[in-house]
């Protein structure tokens, strides 16, 4: 690891006033010459700084990174906008769009359980993403908070409840899928919908338009709770916001995101290199210090402070079905949100 990425590993941000740039979606990052690699990225834009400043250090090439929700990205690349590859997205995203990305089986892959990638080497797991609830600590009484994801549909949160359109955001359509799996008590699917119909009038037919509106909400006090990802959570906690993080004894789901090279690159070599970096143990050991990020890797250990994942409840996701049926769940989900915001 190289003394820049050491450095940037250890250093400690304390200051809760530093929460809004972490939370902020990662700015365009140009290169001076014509690229080498063009990246689309969903990641924050901390994450991102770090990665890339020290890929393009050991490199030596010079990288654009894109930046944007991952179903704006998914329609950017759809659309044939130029990019080499996809870094970040949940699974189910990745494998209902496999036809924009083509295969490479990184020798980093090794180190990345099975069910964390595609068999057929379309994407590579990345981190894994427990889905949790955040809670403005300060604002929410510890007797009030919720335990479950069938707390985030009582009135005492009506109009208080952070969540992203899952039609914009990856990790909300996970956390969307997510609950309607924990609701659907002896295999009931009406019944997940039963539960999506009350959450979306404590949402008061409104989603939020990205992801990170929904960890920057609740610790800003906004919003007294959220439906997110852990890493997210994990970032307002390290960063001094006022939150806490409810892994939901109804059950939870832990994902991988990913990376993924674009169909049809010019630039495939390039690619090849930063996913082969992005997958390293450097990266990973960075991530697990700098950003308790949990890995995909199996030889890294948890971010200090977080369960093992075999300490969260968590339900048997089936992200084929996810993506398979994503166009169906985010249609109702649309028609189920706007019907909860009519008069």
């Amino acid at each position: 690891m190289s003394s820049a990425i050491v450095r940037a590993a250890c250093a400690v941000a304390c200051a809760a006033a530093a929460f809004a740039v972490s939370c902020a979606k990662a700015p365009e990052i140009r290169a001076e010459r014509e690229p080498d690699l063009v990246i689309m990225s969903s990641h924050p834009a901390d994450l991102v700084k770090l990665v890339v400043d020290e890929f393009r250090e050991r490199s030596g090439l010079a990288v654009i990174v894109k930046s944007g929700g991952t179903g704006e990205l998914i329609d950017r690349i759809r659309s044939g906008e130029d990019a080499d590859l996809l870094w970040g997205g949940g699974a189910e995203t990745l494998a209902s769009n496999v036809g924009l990305f083509e295969p490479y089986f990184s020798p980093e892959r090794a180190a990345v359980p099975d069910g964390l990638k595609d068999p057929d080497g379309f994407w590579t797991g990345f981190s894994v993403l427990p889905m949790v609830i955040l809670v403005n600590s300060r604002l929410v009484a510890p007797e009030l908070r919720p335990t479950g994801w069938a707390d985030l549909a009582d009135a005492r949160f009506l109009g208080s409840v952070a969540f992203a359109d899952p039609s914009r955001s990856g990790s909300s359509y996970t956390a969307l899928r997510t609950m309607l799996l924990a609701a659907r008590a002896g295999g009931d699917r009406e019944g997940g919908w039963d539960f999506v119909g009350r959450f979306a009038g404590c949402l008061e037919g409104r989603a939020l338009k990205e992801s990170a509106a929904v960890y920057s909400g609740v610790a800003s006090g906004e919003y007294l709770v959220g439906a997110t990802y852990e890493y997210a959570a994990g970032d307002a906690l390290r960063l001094g916001g006022d939150v806490s993080i409810v892994y939901p004894r109804d059950g939870s789901s832990a994902l991988p995101d990913g990376v993924a090279i674009v169909r049809g690159t010019g630039r495939r070599p390039a690619a090849e290199r930063f996913v082969d970096f992005a997958l390293g143990k450097d990266v990973a050991s960075a991530m697990r210090i700098r950003f308790l990020r949990r890995s995909a890797r199996a030889d890294v250990e948890p971010p200090a402070g977080l369960p093992s994942l075999d300490a969260i409840p968590l339900l048997a996701y089936d992200f084929s079905a996810a993506a398979d049926e994503r166009d169906a769940t985010l249609a109702r989900f649309k028609s189920v949100l706007d019907g909860a915001s009519s008069p």
